[in-house]
């Protein structure tokens, strides 16, 4: 039993070593830009939470953003709206007013 508690004593320490560490890392960058980085190193969600001043789902949603793309766009849920610069369907032609058809 006492070698569980100095196993988890040994775990906590590393913990707040590697947070100490990934605090050192990118200080001025923005959690969209740090979040990627430092899971990049191997860094975990929750402490680049803590460091980033931030929660675990926040970095999740810009871990997924930054694996996506630049834009972040997501993928299309057949919603009626356009990508931008997308061109609209051609309108119909509407029949001149009295005129017979």
């Amino acid at each position: 039993m006492a070698n569980e508690s100095a196993v988890e004593e040994v775990r906590e320490t590393l913990s707040t070593i590697v947070k100490l560490i990934a605090a050192q890392i990118g200080p001025d960058l923005k959690v969209a830009e740090r979040a990627p980085l430092l899971d990049r190193l191997g860094v975990d969600r929750h402490a680049i939470a803590a460091v980033c001043g931030t929660t675990p789902e926040v970095v999740s949603v810009r871990l997924a953003e930054s694996r996506r793309g630049k834009g972040g766009a997501r993928r299309a849920t057949g919603s009626a709206k356009q990508a931008p610069g997308a061109k609209a369907p051609p309108a119909e032609p509407k029949a001149a007013v009295g005129a017979d058809v």
